[in-house]
């Protein structure tokens, strides 16, 4: 019951709102064990994205969208994170459902460290209810983290919980 409500709410809220600021998290037993196999990507130039070529790294896979204000708001903080925890096995995808043309239009207007990526599959089909989402795969392919809403993820306390997640 306590499920289909926050299902309900997050559904209300894309719908009335658009995008999402406050936070959300999920714990990974109420992720599907699926949903990693399920995501089906590209990088701006049409070439497949597999996630299994990047076990062993840490992937923090931010989904927006260009029209998502709290997306772009948290950018510049995703920016510095990445900046700073790609030397420690962290890589940064940022993935949006929106077509590959607008996705390089965007891009092309910013000096991001992170990569840029097109959802093939739709953000609704991954059960993403509201944008930003953020998960977080481990090393071995397992969502660790699923975080709903915007956040500054360049602050030492965020540094330091996304560090922990590597050592779990």
């Amino acid at each position: 019951m306590k499920t289909n409500t926050l299902i309900l709410s997050l559904l209300l809220i894309t719908i009335f709102v658009g995008c999402q600021s406050a936070s959300e998290k999920q714990t990974e037993e109420s992720l599907p064990e699926s949903l990693v196999d399920r995501i089906q990507m590209e990088d701006l130039d049409g070439k497949e994205i597999k996630l299994a070529d990047l076990r062993g790294k840490t992937i923090f896979l931010n989904y927006w969208a260009t029209w998502c204000r709290p997306c772009l708001a948290e950018m510049p903080d995703l920016d510095k994170a990445a900046r700073i925890l790609t030397e420690e096995n962290f890589v940064f995808l940022a993935a949006s459902d929106e077509g590959i043309d607008k996705i390089k239009k965007f891009a092309a207007k910013y000096d991001y460290s992170f990569q840029f990526v097109h959802l093939k599959n739709s953000v609704f089909d991954l059960d993403i209810m509201a944008l930003p989402t953020t998960m977080v795969i481990d090393e071995t392919g397992k969502i660790v983290y699923n975080e709903v809403g915007a956040r500054d993820w360049s602050n030492e306390k965020e540094l330091e919980n996304l560090r922990n997640l590597v050592s779990k």
